[in-house]
């Protein structure tokens, strides 16, 4: 009877210990089976390096909704001035949601349409945009597809340049984790992904909040910023970049049940050492530019002072209303803004947008040159003695 027992627990002993061992194997077999994410295609690599760390069907051509807009904002942002205005026509008034409500004949700034692309998926921003740029949408498709060329994406098509389905509109996991990094490196595009939400004014004096679709920004350790997609052929898509322990990788996912989902996996997988293995295939993009881990601000962290010597006058408006409208983006983004209202001897009343104080002339000037660069707004810079 002893001997049946203990016959029976080295038996027990042993398949645990079977069980043990083998874990990981079925956890690796999980990894590389179809079943660890739900998107139809998917792709991983280092982004320093060309390393590719998971793919799944990359060249497969799928729908890529709204992550379209990726390549929308390339074009524009290397053929238009961020201050230059673009003309709304009733085409845009007339696109499917998302929308930000865009009328037809409101004169929009192309930074403020952008921002309307990349951060509510604006579709009505996406017709000016295109339209402002190349006089039609079927001129700007065709940039939109030269440049993919350019860029190496040679399974892409664009129909329209914000990402509803269209007949012959598709893309690759793989092409837009390139067409994402070419992206990545113009600093306004990468400022504007990196934005959690924000507020803008439009031409007819309504302000919009703006809130970045990207829900994995400020949620998931290291991420720099992204751009998400859906139609109903579609499904959940995503492209986007994060960065940890100076190690920076880039994910697409199409066709997915759960893309911010698919993309922690993925994200994780590689940020966890999974597939370095030695042999790995390498694609070939530009270096990545150095970045800090944390989200940047627009704004420069000088502590404003009354006892300062320099301030900037952003804007100078007769119309109070304006004037809270640009303070109010300015506060948003970080600047320390405030209106000083004047009047001059025969009455004539001016409500000055400011931001400061600051102790030094250099600060003022890397403010200065902040706000120009991101609002195209070319600000004053005064001594405290000047009012």
């Amino acid at each position: 009877m002893v001997k049946i027992l203990s016959e029976k627990f080295i038996v027990i002993i042993f398949s645990v210990f079977v069980f043990v061992i083998g874990s990981p194997d079925k956890s690796q077999a999980k990894i590389n089976s179809n079943e660890f994410i739900s998107a139809k295609a998917a792709f991983l690599i280092d982004a320093d390096t060309g390393t590719i760390l998971y793919q799944k069907n990359p060249d497969l051509r799928l729908p890529p909704a709204s992550t379209t807009k990726v390549m929308t904002a390339i074009v524009a942002l290397e053929n238009d001035r961020l201050d230059s205005v673009v003309c709304a026509t009733k085409d845009a008034s007339r696109v499917q949601p998302c929308k930000v409500e865009i009328r037809s004949g409101e004169q929009w700034r192309m930074d403020d349409l952008l921002r309307c692309t990349l951060l509510n998926s604006a579709n009505d921003a996406c017709v000016v945009i295109a339209e402002g740029t190349a006089g039609s949408i079927a001129n700007f498709t065709r940039q939109m597809n030269l440049k993919a060329k350019e860029i190496g994406a040679n399974n892409t098509r664009f129909s329209n340049p914000h990402g509803l389905d269209q007949r012959d509109h598709y893309s690759t996991a793989r092409d837009l984790v390139l067409i994402f990094k070419y992206a990545m490196n113009n600093p306004v595009f990468r400022e504007i992904v990196q934005t959690e939400s924000m507020s803008i004014q439009c031409p007819n004096k309504r302000l919009i909040y703006l809130r970045n679709h990207n829900k994995l920004l400020g949620r998931y350790a290291g991420m720099i910023g992204g751009k998400t997609g859906y139609t109903r052929r579609a499904s959940k898509c995503f492209v986007g970049e994060a960065q940890q322990n100076g190690r920076n990788l880039l994910v697409c996912v199409l066709g997915s049940n759960n893309h911010f989902k698919d993309a922690v996996k993925l994200l994780d997988f590689g940020f966890n050492g999974g597939g370095t293995n030695k042999g790995n295939s390498v694609i070939k993009i530009a270096k990545h530019p150095e970045i800090s881990r944390q989200v940047s601000s627009p704004a420069i962290s000088s502590p404003p002072s009354k006892r300062g010597s320099y301030v900037l006058q952003v804007g100078s408006f007769s119309d109070s209303e304006k004037a809270l409208g640009l303070n109010q983006t300015l506060s948003d983004n970080g600047y320390p803004s405030f209106i000083e209202k004047t009047s001059s001897k025969h009455g004539v009343v001016r409500h000055r947008v400011k931001v400061g104080f600051y102790q030094d002339l250099s600060s003022a000037q890397k403010t200065k040159k902040c706000i120009w660069k991101y609002f195209g707004i070319n600000p004053i810079i005064l001594h405290q003695g000047v009012r």
